[in-house]
């Protein structure tokens, strides 16, 4: 399946439909990087991109599982991530999970001043209000 460019062969399969495959090819690379001490700077992306595709097609535990792995590995805490996360989890009926990942989003936005992670916790608190009604 090509060591060198998981991304690149994960990609191309999910444009082929074929995401299964495109994930297996994601969880392999994953895999080869869980046991390294220094995991590689794209294991993230990688684990990002896993989660991704899970949430795309249903699977929404598996895309828990992997956006939490690409919260571990990054370099720092990324709002978006923990949006994504939120949704999903919020899909999963997860809300109080959800909860703690939208505030930490929102926490972010506010003390790196991202006008656009702000606007989108705004919207997904007003889209959740509206479904609890």
């Amino acid at each position: 399946m090509g060591d060198e460019h998981p991304l690149r062969i994960a990609s191309e399969l999910a444009r082929a439909g074929r995401i299964d495959q495109a994930i297996s090819c994601l969880e392999a690379a994953l895999g080869r990087t869980r046991s390294m001490a220094e995991r590689p700077a794209n294991t993230s992306l990688l684990a990002r991109t896993a989660g991704l595709l899970c949430e795309e097609a249903g699977r929404l535990p598996h895309a828990v599982r992997y956006y939490e792995e690409a919260l571990a590995v990054a370099a720092e805490r990324e709002p978006l991530l923990l949006l994504a996360l939120a949704e999903v989890h919020r899909r999963s009926g997860q809300v109080a999970r959800a909860q703690v990942c939208l505030d930490e989003a929102e926490a972010l936005a506010r003390s790196s001043a991202e006008v656009d992670v702000a606007r989108r916790v705004a919207q997904l608190r007003e889209a959740w209000a509206r479904d609890e009604r």
